[in-house]
């Protein structure tokens, strides 16, 4: 009778593993095909299952100041360097170790998809706003361009207090005012602006921020200049609201950081949609480039020099690189046809959003 129930007790345990060690996480991922296949199905999950992930996942991460993203990461590579030993040492077979290492894979993959990685996968933009990719018009953007300069002139500070929870607030505030015209799911859970015990490397790599999915969680560079912060934290913001796209995202910090009351958020947004901006000029209307520049406060020049200046004394030119090509391939990966180009293509979505704003 013993031998009986001990043999049943090992078959249920038995059964219980290849349930949950690869069949769930099989069946999630097979979820997350159809996603990747059915932009509309992921528009759904994104729309109605999403934020009550992003409120869980918040809620846990948002009672520590420390990154709960880096914790995974670093329990994972110790969990690996230990399971290698324990093969040398020949206390777990390697067809054993195969078999965790499978499934530890699974769940990490389908976790990072149903966290927030199906957002990937959503229509894009213009789709999901119902609004046509606007024609290239030279003379309209050189418009917005002076427009938008005219604006940053205005909002130009010389000096500002520099108050973490202050701007957080400011900028928790302009999503929650513009969370219908930017259709996210507001509050969507906390966002707790956080410090990544890698910043070292982000900084030698010029990277300002990142969203942690596994637990959605926003991470900055506290290396960047004071001016540069409210636009980033905006940015990685637009992430947790799940939008992927990267230039989705600068759009959206552009729209939130201009449209505040906050003195250095305004300042901010203003000063980077214009740099924005000014790429794109530089492309479209060389010959008026030059006159068009010129319309910047010196002052405001002097700003995008101490920037340029501040990333480059830090800045690892092999290590940027290595960064951009790795990045560029992750974001092509999950179907950013442009890759790391995609964070330059927000001038086209802003001239876009501009002409809806226009329409009502």
């Amino acid at each position: 009778m013993r031998q009986l129930l001990r043999f049943r007790k090992s078959k249920n345990s038995k059964n219980f593993s290849v349930i949950f060690g690869f069949i769930t996480p099989f069946a999630l991922l097979i979820f997350v095909f159809l996603c990747s296949r059915l932009p509309d199905f992921a528009e759904t999950y994104i729309q109605n299952c999403y934020p009550a992930i992003a409120t869980l996942l918040s809620f846990i991460s948002s009672a520590v100041s420390f990154s709960l993203f880096d914790v995974l990461i670093i329990v994972a590579i110790l969990a690996f360097i230990c399971s290698i030993v324990l093969i040398l040492m020949r206390k777990i077979s390697f067809r054993r170790w195969i078999k965790v290492v499978f499934s530890a894979i699974l769940w990490i993959v389908s976790w990072f998809y149903m966290a927030w990685g199906i957002a990937y996968f959503r229509p894009g933009f213009h789709e999901r706003f119902g609004v046509e990719p606007p024609a290239e018009d030279t003379v309209y953007f050189e418009a917005l361009v002076c427009r938008y300069i005219d604006s940053l002139n205005k909002s130009y500070i010389a000096d500002s207090h520099f108050d973490i929870d202050e701007i957080d607030q400011a900028i928790e505030t302009s999503y929650r005012q513009l969370s219908k015209q930017l259709r996210i799911p507001y509050p969507c859970g906390k966002r707790r602006p956080k410090c990544s015990v890698i910043e070292g490397l982000m900084t030698r790599t010029g990277v300002a921020g990142f969203f942690g999915p596994f637990f959605n969680e926003e991470h900055l560079n506290f290396y960047m200049l004071p001016v540069s912060y409210p636009f980033s934290s905006a940015h990685e913001k637009a992430h947790q609201f799940g939008i992927a796209s990267e230039s989705e995202c600068n759009l959206y910090a552009s729209v939130v950081c201009c449209s505040s009351e906050h003195s250095l958020v305004r300042y901010s947004g203003y000063l980077e949609t214009v740099w924005y901006l000014l790429r794109n000029l530089r492309k479209m209307s060389p010959v008026k480039y030059p006159e068009i520049v010129r319309k910047i406060d010196s002052r405001i020049i002097d700003d995008y020099q101490k920037i340029s200046l501040h990333w480059q004394k830090a800045l690892n030119p092999t290590l940027s690189s290595v960064q951009d090509k790795v990045y560029d391939s992750y974001l092509k990966t999950n179907k950013q046809q442009s890759g790391i180009l995609s964070y330059s293509e927000m001038t086209v979505l802003l001239v876009a959003w501009e002409q809806i704003i226009a329409k009502k």
